[in-house]
């Protein structure tokens, strides 16, 4: 699946029973978790996407400023 260009995956365990997710941040970073229920999973990679995003906006934000000088 993916959500704001970022791909993630959420999956069935079976011991522990439960639901892992999985999200690409880029090609040699994942972050993971699990949980008890498939919309928990959905919403906590969500949640997870979302900050990564914001900290790849704020840190490329701050990349155009240093480079206009300001």
């Amino acid at each position: 699946m993916e959500h704001k260009g970022f791909e993630y995956s959420v999956v069935q365990t079976a011991n522990p029973t439960g639901w892992k997710w999985t999200i690409q941040l880029d090609e040699k970073r994942t972050k993971v978790g699990s949980t008890f229920s498939r919309a928990f999973a959905i919403n906590f990679a969500k949640q997870a996407i979302e900050k990564a995003a914001k900290k790849k906006r704020l840190q490329g934000e701050q990349g155009s400023i240093a480079h206009r000088g300001i």
